[in-house]
């Protein structure tokens, strides 16, 4: 592991002199870019593997989805906690939780993140330059693999930071789509222009990968199609949303954990799923959740998301410090030391959701619902509670808040589906003041991090 992290590193350092900042604009009196001699990493179809490897690696940090993109800064914007002190917590997690994106602290955090999603996107670049460069090399199918998982990756990170960066308006302004290392600027297009960039790597990635690859640490053919399902249904496109959900649930490539809580991340039902090497991921879990800081959910909030007495497998929290249900259980169990340092990206009860929500079949949609339900040990709604698309919308946000408690995703769902900030759980029912220079004005601008300038 330490050869293969000096080697990420020599490549980090490189697309960082090369691109500042990742694909950010060159230094206007920078020189010919500095040259490595890269015959050693890309000589093997082995350093391809790990160079690639090297990208998950990035996205591990705690920067990105080895915490704060998962269970830390964008779980506290979803709302997914109702525990959070200033005092304890400090100024940078109280401002997530109360959703004043334009703070100082969320500011610098943002630019955190912009800068380290682009560095890995730039290695993405590189990789797939030398994939082309060097195609005579490979053997069997793999340079099919490593082209389709490099373009799947580039459109995973994109949409992430048009998730986090730009407002769900179509005609609102995207983020820059980096698809070379290049002295010129990325000029930003709007929202659905950067969606279908995304698009279309993917469809190229789908149409390489091969069906029968279900190595869930890395991004393959299925977690593909979920990523697509995912990207449309945040266009508003349905139909499409739903042909890719359908295409992952109909495969049985997958199924649902039935009849155990082992394992409340649901690891086994992972289209893609995250391997956290780059940083002690327990310990800044228990730092999270655990005292002086005690962010989490309370006891009162637990009972009112999932019910008193609920038998439902997700309603399992201990104290972060005794590792016990009694004490201060405000610490999601999913997230307990069994996890292994592994983290869901995409999980087959996300395709079911879309396709619950998109399908034009209200009885369609609660059997799609009630499977999530009963793999999770629930009892099954009944038709009454379905009876129209006010009340589907309702059970969807549910299982939203249930399903991904901690795992980042709420808080996308919260602003894609645009529900009114007054309308989001805990915390101030007045809106944040919300800074409008680099965005449209547009109904869910309270969703938007500050980019760089």
């Amino acid at each position: 592991m330490h050869k293969f992290r000096n080697q990420l590193f020599l490549i980090s350092g490189l697309i960082w002199l090369l691109t500042f900042s990742g694909c950010q604009k060159w230094v206007d009196d920078t020189d010919q870019p500095l040259q490595v001699d890269e015959s050693e990493v890309f000589s093997t179809e082995k350093g391809f593997r790990e160079a690639l490897n090297g990208v998950y690696l990035q996205m591990g940090s705690e920067t990105l989805y080895g915490k704060e993109m998962t269970f830390g800064i964008l779980s506290l914007a979803g709302r997914n906690y109702d525990s959070v002190s200033v005092k304890k917590s400090g100024n940078l997690y109280y401002k997530a939780a109360t959703l004043d994106l334009t703070s100082s602290e969320l500011k610098a955090y943002s630019a955190s993140v912009w800068t380290k999603m682009y560095i890995a996107i730039a290695n993405v670049n590189h990789i797939l330059n030398n994939v082309e460069e060097r195609k005579s090399m490979f053997t069997g199918n793999n340079y099919q693999t490593f082209k389709g998982e490099a373009m799947a990756l580039r459109a995973y990170l994109h949409f992430d930071l048009l998730r986090m960066f730009s407002s769900t308006v179509a005609e609102d302004r995207g983020i820059p789509y980096c698809t070379t290392l290049s002295y010129q600027t990325e000029v930003a297009q709007n929202v659905a222009v950067t969606a279908n960039k995304c698009i279309a790597d993917l469809e190229v990635a789908d149409s390489l990968l091969a069906s029968e690859d279900l190595t869930t640490s890395q991004l393959t053919k299925w977690a593909v199609k979920g990523l697509l399902a995912r990207i449309y249904l945040y266009r508003g496109d349905k139909t499409n949303a739903n042909k890719y959900a359908q295409e992952v649930i109909a495969s049985n490539k997958f199924a649902m954990t039935v009849g155990t809580n082992a394992d409340l991340l649901f690891t086994k039902e992972s289209l893609f799923k995250l391997y956290v090497y780059s940083n002690n991921f327990y310990a800044s879990v228990k730092a999270f959740f655990g005292a002086p800081a005690l962010n989490g959910l309370a006891v009162s909030s637990q009972n009112a998301l999932y019910g008193t007495g609920s038998t439902d497998y997700r309603r399992s929290f201990i104290d972060a410090t005794t590792g016990q249900v009694t004490g201060v259980p405000l610490f999601p169990k999913k997230l307990n030391a069994s996890s292994a340092n592994i983290f869901p990206m995409i999980r087959l009860s996300e395709l079911y959701y879309i396709a619950a929500e998109c399908t034009d079949d209200l009885t369609q949609a609660l059997t799609y619902i009630n499977t999530v339900r009963g793999a999770r040990n629930l009892a099954p709604l009944a038709a009454q509670d379905m009876v129209n698309d006010e009340m589907r919308s309702l059970q969807l946000q549910l299982e939203y808040r249930k399903e991904f408690l901690a795992e980042g995703q709420v808080f996308f769902y919260f602003k894609r589906v645009g529900l009114p900030f007054t309308a989001l759980p805990f915390y101030p029912t007045e809106s944040p003041v919300v800074g409008r220079s680099n965005v449209a004005v547009s109904a869910d601008a309270t969703y938007v991090f500050s980019r760089p300038e």
